[in-house]
């Protein structure tokens, strides 16, 4: 299957390798911990369902002042949505105690017409998905709304990208990460995500 580029310029051998570019000049101290981007827009806060037929807002229930990653799939994708689901089975475990506290998982459908919430649900057991860890369906206009300032909207669900989302809300950051990478790798990008908003608070008393 080929996999297409994102809609905002990445492809995958970008993803593999780059390093986000901050928004703003920066010390040397502040960029070690916070090699990320701003947010390009606001996250549409549409109305979806989770892997438990939960009636939810997307923005302001599931990211708005958290620290979030997000991937995409779907779930009778055969190529590389199971290692996408397994590497966040695997990031739970990396996470510990801190998983749905200090870090939340997001996985949203980009085929929402055949992903439902029950669907969702199976799929997310297979890598045993804890609290913490939300699966995202709903109407596809709406959820293709915040694909879109993701950059990961793709005309067919089987283009999309192995990309991994990673989101400070509070300190309105996003790094995007190669999901097919490692484990370990992902996590340390989520710490430093962790750590980018205690930089930006003492960045505004300097």
């Amino acid at each position: 299957m080929a996999i297409v580029g994102l809609a905002l310029g990445w492809n995958v051998s970008t993803l593999a390798s780059a390093q986000p570019v901050p928004v703003r000049r920066q010390s040397a101290e502040s960029a070690k911990h916070s090699m990320a981007e701003a947010a390009p827009a606001p996250i549409p806060d549409v109305k979806a369902l989770d892997q438990n037929g939960k009636a939810l807002h997307f923005y302001s229930d599931l990211v708005r002042g958290k620290v979030v990653a997000i991937n995409f799939v779907y779930t009778t994708c055969t190529t590389i949505c199971p290692p996408l689901g397994a590497t966040f089975g695997k990031l739970q475990k990396n996470l510990g105690a801190r998983l749905g506290k200090d870090v939340f998982l997001i996985s949203i459908s980009v085929d929402p017409a055949t992903d439902t919430p029950e669907r969702l649900r199976a799929w997310g057991a297979q890598f045993g998905a804890k609290p913490g860890w939300t699966l995202v369906t709903g109407d596809k206009a709406e959820l293709n709304r915040v694909l879109r300032v993701f950059g990961a909207d793709a005309a067919s669900p089987e283009n999309h990208s192995p990309l991994v989302l990673i989101v400070n809300d509070r300190a309105v950051r996003w790094k995007r990460v190669y999901g097919l990478g490692s484990t370990s790798a992902l996590t340390r990008s989520i710490e430093e995500m962790m750590n980018a908003s205690s930089v930006n608070a003492l960045e505004r008393h300097q």
